[in-house]
């Protein structure tokens, strides 16, 4: 008893330890993103209508049986199914080369629910009868059929999935602008700041000797009343009143230049955030199409 129990009490560590990994293979919608699949002909009763055929059966995974139809138009070129009562029927199908005329084809495709997957029945009928064509080459011709199909469900998987993808470079590529603009109205904004530290030092320097000017010129005047030394030190407050209204102007640009800054320095962050989460997204993306084109390859 206590063995029975260590044994299940086993089995379910595996499989709790397993099911990050059997996640990680298979998409939210239930794709997998393996093919661990195995295609296989099986014997197949077709019944509809009150008669029965003998046929074979293969896998279509993850497709319904609806799709099914869809994609036999392209992989069985030439069959054009119809429904006639319950079943489908192509005539005059030339199924396989391996077949020396052509055959009728009763048909059904059924869904499988919990196993994601549909099942495709075949007879093959001599052309306008009900007697079934017995050959050896039908089964692999029919397995054929049946890689083709899964193939292109494969393929439609990655033509969605690269449709994202191209959704997912878009909007990288928009975030990596984004960011880039960020960045260079940042540049500019200590670019300015810069060039205004610069101009605001060369007039306080003016400043500076200007205002010893107006000292000089204020003491000659002050002592010895000339005229002349009068005219020189108006001329020389005036100079320093335009280069304080300079001053002025230029506080004011380095005002505005440091809030585009601080506007800058915020907002560049978030861009770089953007466009991490962006990259990541589209690199995961890139990864599911990368898997499924090997899921593909690995159809046989």
């Amino acid at each position: 008893m206590i063995m029975h129990t260590n044994r299940i009490l086993g089995t379910a560590a595996f499989l709790i330890a397993t099911l990050p990994a059997l996640r990680a293979q298979m998409l939210k919608d239930g794709t997998s993103l393996t093919w661990d699949k195995v295609i296989t002909v099986s014997q197949a009763t077709i019944q509809g209508d009150g008669a029965t055929y003998a046929g074979l059966s293969v896998p279509v995974y993850e497709a319904k049986a609806a799709q099914v139809w869809d994609l036999l138009k392209t992989e069985l070129p030439g069959a054009v199914f119809r429904k006639e009562g319950q079943l489908m029927k192509a005539s005059g199908v030339s199924f396989n080369s391996a077949l020396s005329s052509p055959v009728d084809i009763v048909a059904k495709a059924e869904d499988v629910k919990k196993m994601n997957m549909a099942t495709l029945s075949m007879a093959f009928l001599s052309p306008g009868t009900s007697t079934v064509v017995e050959n050896e080459a039908l089964s692999p011709a029919l397995r054929e059929l049946s890689v083709k199909l899964n193939k292109a469900v494969v393929q439609r998987q990655i033509n969605e999935w690269s449709k994202k993808l191209g959704k997912a470079d878009s909007k990288t590529e928009s975030a990596a602008k984004t960011q880039d603009k960020a960045q260079s109205r940042l540049n500019k904004a200590q670019a300015n700041l810069e060039k205004i530290t610069k101009e605001k030092s060369k007039l306080q320097n003016q400043h500076a000797v200007m205002q010893k000017e107006i000292d000089l010129y204020n003491q000659k005047w002050t002592l010895g009343q000339d005229p002349r030394d009068f005219k020189k030190l108006t001329k020389a407050r005036a100079k320093i009143t335009k280069n304080e209204s300079q001053m002025a102007k230029l506080m004011d640009k380095e005002a505005k230049a440091q809030k585009e800054m601080t506007k800058s320095t915020g907002s560049l962050p978030d861009a770089q955030k953007a466009k991490e989460e962006r990259a990541a997204a589209q690199a995961e993306v890139q990864r599911t199409v990368d898997a499924l084109q090997r899921k593909l390859e690995n159809i046989r």
